[in-house]
């Protein structure tokens, strides 16, 4: 045998995940991780801690190889220059094996390896064993984090042999402190990701460590016990792992078809000349048009012993409509809604159930379409919050006041360097008045607006109209207040064979807008009707990118853009640039606009059903 690759950390969690996505990432195949937006913006939150961490070890040494010098190498010379050192990215490599650590700190022959994590805990209500649930076991929210840290210390301690005592430690955030101005997320400059070392974005802290310190936002939490734990697991996987890929020619290995597949970063090639991993798994099954994995919620269907799956595989199923009914049975509404995804993949046209109707019509008048734009971060942007806690930056609503009205917008954004939650709920009350029903997508607008009340309690904030207001809107519990919940009506009672396994409205208004022209031609919302190629474009690809200075700016397009773009506006590198900050701002205006507008998109697409009486596919578009 002959060694080809070194088993990294980011290795053995690929190929634990499943051996194959090691196989495609080791040929090249294109894979879709690296557009995961969601995952990028966890990431920045993960340097903004790390630059906390580093500031904390004020005399750490980065490894910096010299020329002709590997990383490990470098490594192994400061730490034999000193009986106490602090290193930041060291790299260890043993028996075809590497890691690098976030932090490692060496005092005599004690080395702590420190993970740095965006993760949170409470130590108030957590205690110093966060990571253990009631019954005593891992927590299964934790055991990845300490999965990573035991790969970490099994390289360290074969790299070190018994000349060290490795203590394995997670630096996580407390959100049970409170920051002070010091402590803000305005002493933290983020480079961006062109700008980087290894094509990522980093992070600088500016401020004085010792408020840091203070403040106690990190906790340092010995893992050691857990480590113990899951290495006797660890150890022979990762074992197993470094011999399958340490052979030439490399062998696909065998990994068994399951619903993780679904999520795979090596499904759907951009071209049909690139290779596609999903389906070289998956090529003894008949090419699916409606892949099984795609049916709503195929979890259940599968069981928690992934019996369900495994059976369709077995009678050569590949495709929803080919799933036989014995296989979706019962009254839930899990099972309920499968049976529409089949039933619509069958015919190709949509569903709507009469409760969709009776639901709408039941909606008082005014209508107010409603959207959020919030923020949670690890380090937050004002003094007196505490990590993680939610920060209402933007809103926008579209209101129709009575049958047949003319629609209306209202918008707020903070564009000024103060905790804006009360300003927030005080503007978003003047667009909506004391009347109505406010629709929105998700559980999120609800939720948001009770944390907001909650924050009133905290803050002292004595403005008791507004919290009155807040719980006239959003309730006490989930059936109370004045919001209807579309994404729920999407989910009970509409299928759209175009949305495939998905209710996010990201896929709803796409399968609404192509099927119905006299919406894309319809005066309130023509400027989103673009075509491409003769094909009908989702009106979140007819956003304007924008430019500062010369300087192109993207169009926002998900949330988690929006969060980016409103610390970027706030606290970025230009954030003293006018035209910038402008240009930013527009970007956010128009992706929240759109995301109300796309409800009032849908809503009159399933109005049209109630106005008629049937539930036969239309293309009016009446209100």
């Amino acid at each position: 045998m002959r060694l080809t690759l070194l088993i990294s950390k980011s290795n053995f969690k690929l190929a634990s995940d499943c051996p194959a996505k090691l196989y495609y990432k080791r040929l090249g195949y294109p894979s879709g991780a690296v557009e995961n937006p969601y995952l990028d913006f966890l990431a920045d939150g993960g340097f903004m801690v790390e630059a906390i961490a580093r500031a904390l070890f004020g005399n750490g040494i980065e490894v910096d190889a010299a020329e002709g010098e590997s990383p490990a190498e470098a490594t192994r010379r400061l730490l034999s220059q000193s009986t106490d050192v602090d290193l930041f990215e060291a790299v260890f490599e043993a028996d075809g094996f590497s890691a690098r650590v976030d932090i490692l700190s060496k005092r005599g022959n004690r080395v702590r390896l420190i993970e740095i994590k965006a993760a949170s805990y409470s130590s108030a209500t957590d205690g110093v064993r966060p990571f253990r649930g009631a019954r005593g076991g891992i927590d299964s929210h934790w055991r990845p984090y300490i999965e990573d840290l035991a790969f970490q210390t099994m390289v360290l301690r074969r790299a070190l042999a018994s000349k060290f005592t490795v203590v394995p430690e997670l630096c996580i955030v407390d959100k049970s402190r409170t920051c002070s101005e010091g402590s803000t997320f305005r002493n933290v400059e983020l480079t961006p990701a062109k700008e980087a070392r290894f094509g990522k974005p980093r992070a600088r802290f500016l401020g004085d460590p010792e408020i840091v310190r203070r403040d106690q936002l990190l906790g340092f939490v010995d893992a050691t016990d857990e480590v113990e734990e899951v290495l006797a697991e660890v150890e022979p996987r990762a074992q197993a792992i470094r011999e399958a890929f340490s052979v030439q020619p490399l062998v696909r290995p065998h990994a068994p078809l399951g619903r993780k597949c679904r999520d795979c970063e090596y499904r759907g090639a951009s071209s049909p000349t690139e290779p596609d991993g999903f389906a070289e798994c998956w090529k003894e099954l008949p090419k699916a048009e409606h892949h099984i994995l795609d049916l709503y919620r195929i979890d259940v269907l599968d069981g928690r012993d992934g019996h369900g799956i495994r059976e369709l595989i077995q009678l050569g199923v590949s495709d929803i409509r080919e799933i036989p009914d014995r296989f979706i049975c019962g009254a839930s509404t899990v099972s309920q809604r499968q049976r529409i995804h089949v039933a619509s993949a069958r015919s190709a046209e949509e569903s709507i159930e009469p409760e969709l109707r009776q639901c709408l019509a039941a909606a008082k008048y005014p209508l107010h379409f409603v959207d959020f734009e919030t923020s949670r971060i690890a380090l937050p942007h004002h003094a007196g919050m505490q990590p993680y806690e939610q920060v209402a930056f933007q809103f926008s609503c579209h209101t129709i006041a009575t049958r047949g009205a003319e629609l209306t917008h209202r918008e707020w954004i903070n564009v000024v360097d103060a905790y804006p939650n009360f300003d927030f709920a005080r503007s978003l009350r003047e667009a909506m008045g004391d009347r109505g029903t406010m629709f929105v997508w998700s559980s999120h607008e609800r939720s948001a607006l009770r944390d907001i009340r909650r924050q009133f309690e905290r803050y002292g904030e004595r403005d008791h109209a507004i919290a009155e207001w807040i719980d006239d809107l959003a309730g006490r519990d989930d059936d109370s207040g004045r919001i209807l919940d579309l994404h729920d009506l999407c989910r009970k009672h509409y299928f759209h064979p175009s949305m495939g396994g998905s209710t996010s409205i990201k896929y709803v208004l796409p399968a609404v807008w192509e099927q119905n022209a006299n919406l894309r031609s319809h005066r309130w919302f023509e400027s989103y009707a673009r075509t491409l190629d003769g094909l009908v474009l989702s009106p979140y690809d007819a956003l304007q990118d924008q430019s500062a200075d010369g300087s192109p700016l993207k169009a926002v397009k998900d949330g988690t853009g929006a969060m980016r773009t409103y610390q970027e506006m706030m606290y970025g590198l230009q954030r003293e640039n006018r035209m910038y900050r402008e240009a930013q701002q527009r970007l956010l205006l128009q992706y929240c606009k759109l995301d109300t507008a796309a409800m009032v998109i849908v809503w009159m697409h399933w109005m049209q059903f109630v106005n008629q009486g049937n539930t036969q596919s239309s293309n009016g578009a009446t209100t």
